[in-house]
C-alpha cells in the first residue's frame, strides 16, 4: 500500500516539484484508512483527503446546504481547508468495497512545507484561486442588490450563487498534466525517447497525410517535380532524403557540448527524421518506386513498438537481459 500512496501522491501536482526519494519521505506523513461500504468517516479537522484506492463519496456539511463529490482514484480534497483552518462536517462514504484513503493532518503539513518549501508554491496558486472565486461571488452578490432586482428575481440569482458555493467547496484535485507527465516520462529518466517518439509519430502521420493528399488531387508535377515535362511520373527528390539529413545532423550534434544542453529538441528532430525515413524503408530496402508497400508499415510499426518499449518498459528489459548475463556467467 505504501508503494500504492507514493504513486498517488507523486502524480498531485502540489507535490510535482518532489523528486521520488522526497515523495516517500512525505507519503510517512499520511495516515492511511479504509473506508468500507456501510462505515462512515467523519473529517472533524481540516485534513487533506486523498484517494488511493476504490471510489469515495464526500458529503460536506456548509450549514445552509450539503455538498457532494465523488472521488476516484488519485484525486484529493481539502488543501485550501488545511491553510485556511476551516472545518466541515465532511463525511467520506466507500462507494466501493475496500475504498482506501490517506489524510494529512494540519500539523503534518506544517512539518511538510518546513522540510520541502517548494511545496508552498502550488499551495499558493490555489489558495490564489480558491480567494479569487470567493472575491469574486462577494462582488456579485454586492452587484445583485446594488441594481435594486425584484424580490423573486433577486431570490433567485442569490440561490444561484449559493449552489455556485456548494460546487466550489467540494474542488476535487485531479492529478494535473504536468505531475502526470513527470511520473510517466520524467522520473522514469526518459524524456529524451518520448520526444523521439512524439517526433517519430507525428513525421510519419504527417507525411502519410501529405502523400495521401499530392496522390489524391495529382499534385506531384506541381510541387515536387525537378525535370518539368509530360512524364507521368516526373523525378523528385523522396522524403526519406531529408530524413536523413535531420536524423544525421541532430545526432551529431546531440555528441557536442551546447547539443545536450537542447537534448529534447534533438530528440524531437531525430524521431522526425527516422519517422521520414522508415516512412519510406521500403524504397530503400527494395529499390521500388512505388510509395504504397506494406513493408514500409511494418517496419515503422516495428520502430514505433521499439520506441515505446525503450520510453515506458526500458526497466523490464533491461532486467532481462542482465539475468540472462547472470545465468550464462554461472553456466
Amino acid at each position: 500500500m505504501s508503494e500504492r500512496l507514493e504513486q498517488t501522491l507523486a502524480g498531485l501536482s502540489i507535490f510535482a516539484p518532489l523528486r521520488p526519494d522526497e515523495v516517500g519521505r512525505i507519503a510517512r506523513k499520511f495516515v492511511v484508512a479504509s473506508v468500507d461500504d456501510p462505515i462512515t468517516f467523519t473529517v472533524d479537522a481540516p485534513r487533506m483527503l486523498v484517494v488511493i484506492t476504490g471510489i469515495v463519496n464526500l458529503d460536506l456539511d456548509l450549514g445552509h446546504a450539503v455538498a457532494r463529490a465523488r472521488l476516484r482514484p488519485g484525486d484529493a480534497w481539502g488543501e485550501v481547508q488545511l491553510l485556511s483552518g476551516r472545518v466541515h462536517q465532511a463525511i467520506a462514504v466507500g462507494a466501493e468495497p475496500g475504498a482506501t484513503i490517506a489524510l494529512l493532518s494540519e500539523e503534518s503539513l506544517r512539518e511538510i512545507l518546513a522540510e520541502y518549501p517548494v511545496v508552498g508554491l502550488p499551495l499558493a496558486t490555489q489558495l490564489a484561486s480558491y480567494l479569487g472565486s470567493k472575491n469574486d461571488e462577494r462582488r456579485r452578490v454586492l452587484e445583485l442588490h446594488a441594481e435594486m432586482i425584484a424580490g423573486d428575481a433577486l431570490a433567485e440569482a442569490v440561490r444561484d450563487e449559493r449552489e455556485a458555493v456548494v460546487n466550489r467547496a467540494v474542488k476535487v484535485t485531479r492529478t494535473g498534466p504536468r505531475a502526470l507527465f513527470s511520473a510517466l516520462v520524467v522520473r522514469k529518466g526518459a524524456e529524451p525517447p518520448f520526444w523521439m517518439l512524439l517526433g517519430f509519430l507525428t513525421s510519419l502521420a504527417g507525411a502519410r497525410l501529405v502523400v495521401a493528399t499530392i496522390l489524391k488531387y495529382g499534385l506531384e508535377k506541381r510541387l515536387f517535380a525537378l525535370v518539368q515535362g509530360n512524364d507521368p511520373n516526373p523525378m523528385h527528390v523522396h522524403h526519406f532524403n531529408y530524413g536523413l539529413i535531420l536524423a544525421s545532423v541532430a545526432g551529431i550534434s546531440a555528441m557536442l557540448p551546447l547539443g545536450r544542453r537542447a537534448l529534447r529538441v534533438l530528440a524531437a528532430i531525430f524521431g522526425i527524421g527516422i519517422g521520414l525515413i522508415f516512412d519510406e524503408f521500403a524504397l530503400i530496402w527494395t529499390l521500388n518506386p512505388e510509395y504504397a508497400q506494406s513493408l514500409s508499415l511494418i517496419t515503422a510499426a516495428l520502430v514505433g513498438i521499439a520506441l515505446v518499449q525503450v520510453v515506458w518498459f526500458r526497466s523490464f528489459w533491461a532486467a532481462i537481459v542482465r539475468r540472462f548475463l547472470v545465468s550464462r556467467r554461472r553456466a
